[in-house]
This record gives C-alpha cells, sequence and structure tokens, in this order.
C-alpha cells in the first residue's frame, strides 16, 4: 500500500517535495522557501474595499535575512485609527513573532537623532510666547546621516541601515517587481540626488550592471541627462562630501557596491 505525503513545490524552479508544505491564497502549495508571495510572484489579490483602490501589496517579509515568514507589521492596517506599530523599538525593523525580540534578531540600537539645545528652546518660546517679531514657525532640519569611517562602526552601520532599507525598497526596475527575485539576489541601496534633500531606497538585481542601474535610477527620480551633463554614480564611504567613490558603469553592480550603501547621483 502507497501513502503519499506532502507535495511539490509549485515554483518553477524548485523540485523539492515538501512534507509540510504551505497553501498559498493563490491556491499553490510551496516549500517553506518559496512560501512568502514576493518569492513565488504571487497572482492573489485582495477584494477591492469601498475606500482603497487598487490590490493589496504582498505581506512584508521579516527583516532577517533567510526568514521568510511574515513581519507582524503585515497584519496591522495601516490606515488603522490608533494603531501600534509592530516594529522593534531599538532599530525601527519589522520581524515576524519569532524574531521580534531584539535577542532574536541581533538588534544594533539606533542612536535617537537629538534636536540643538539652541532650537529646541526657540520652538518652545515661539509656542508660549508669540511676538511679532518670531512669526515664522521654527523647524529643525533633519541634519544628514552621519556615515562612520571606523570599519567595524561602519559594517554594524550598513547592517542597521539594510534592515531598514528592506522595509521600504522599491524594484529599481519595475519589471523586477513581480519576477520574485530572492533576497539573496538583492542589493539594497538608499540613493540621494546631489545637493537634494530627495531620497530614496531601491532592491537592485546583483548580476544587473551599473550603467543599467544608473539609468534606471534616473527614470524612477525624474532626473535628466545629457552629453553636456552626463550623469556619475557615487558610493558614499564617508561623512564628508568628497568622501565618495564614483562607480564604474561597465561593472556589475554587486561589485561595485556592497548590501546598505548610500550612493549619490551626481552631474559632471
Amino acid at each position: 500500500m502507497s501513502l503519499e505525503v506532502g507535495s511539490q513545490c509549485s515554483y518553477p524552479l524548485c523540485k523539492e517535495i515538501d512534507f509540510l508544505p504551505i497553501f498559498c491564497r493563490c491556491q499553490l502549495y510551496f516549500c517553506r522557501e518559496h512560501s512568502a508571495a514576493d518569492t513565488h510572484g504571487c497572482t492573489y489579490t485582495r477584494p477591492i474595499e469601498p475606500r482603497v483602490s487598487g490590490p493589496s501589496a504582498p505581506l512584508q517579509r521579516c527583516a532577517v535575512d533567510k526568514c521568510s515568514k511574515p513581519s507582524l507589521e503585515s497584519f496591522i492596517s495601516s490606515d488603522a485609527e490608533g494603531r501600534t506599530p509592530a516594529k522593534c523599538p531599538s532599530c525601527d525593523a519589522s520581524f515576524c513573532a519569532e524574531h521580534r525580540h531584539p535577542k532574536s534578531h541581533s538588534c544594533i540600537q539606533a542612536k535617537p537623532t537629538e534636536i540643538p539645545k539652541n532650537l529646541a528652546a526657540r520652538a518652545l518660546l515661539a509656542k508660549n510666547f508669540p511676538s511679532t517679531s518670531a512669526k515664522k514657525a521654527v523647524t529643525a532640519r533633519r541634519p544628514p546621516t552621519k556615515i562612520p569611517t571606523d570599519p567595524v562602526k561602519l559594517a554594524q552601520f550598513r547592517k542597521l541601515e539594510s534592515m531598514k532599507m528592506r522595509q521600504s525598497a522599491v524594484p529599481v526596475d519595475p519589471k523586477d517587481k513581480t519576477a520574485g527575485i530572492p533576497q539573496e539576489e538583492r542589493v539594497h541601496v538608499k540613493v540621494a540626488i546631489d545637493n537634494s534633500d530627495t531620497e530614496k531606497v531601491f532592491w537592485v538585481r546583483k548580476s544587473m550592471g551599473t550603467g543599467r542601474v544608473l539609468d534606471l535610477i534616473a527614470s524612477q527620480l525624474g532626473i535628466s541627462s545629457s552629453d553636456a551633463s552626463p550623469l556619475e554614480l557615487f558610493k558614499v564611504v564617508g561623512p564628508n562630501p568628497e568622501d565618495r567613490v564614483k562607480c564604474r558603469n561597465d561593472q556589475t553592480f554587486s561589485t561595485e557596491v556592497e548590501e546598505g550603501s548610500t550612493l549619490a547621483v551626481c552631474r559632471t
């Protein structure tokens, strides 16, 4: 007598037979590695609610590397009234139930950005003692993120930045949005426009060419390029403007940029 147990993963390139397969909302069975919606390019869309337009986003994955479970933040409606974010209070990243405790994901505590005392005092005086000479609102501009130069601190900084980037990163190539690219084949980076406050977080396929990545970034950020003022991509390696390394357009992106790096788009 034969007894059939388990089911073969429905991901096209996976032949694994899982004895405890995961049944996705797209009505297919997958192994643990390909169970996440964005990993196998899930076709399921949540029914459209009266006040929401368009299909719902895939479940957000846990920020821990190689963990395919959905984060707790995925199960809380973003527009829920009085909601409490299901994020780690130290590193501000979202994790699954198994890794929610700081010790479970090797948490690196993020230092809070302090507002200069003089600006805080001026804001307090303007609020409680308004006058004709101080009618303009006092605002504290958020200082740019300082990149440490110490190798150990730099590695910790990039690890923390990488965890944050995974929560908000979008594919630099719109075609990769539904391609189901595994996390281990992605590079997460923060991109800023030179002499501008504009920043955006992208994930890029490691095998993509750097020149192609620059063209896609320019398209996503709405930056025009010409022969008279061509664009260049630089990797920021220190706190000063001159602490930059030019990325070679003829090289693979993963050989020029590390995970969690900050990039700058400049005109030459």
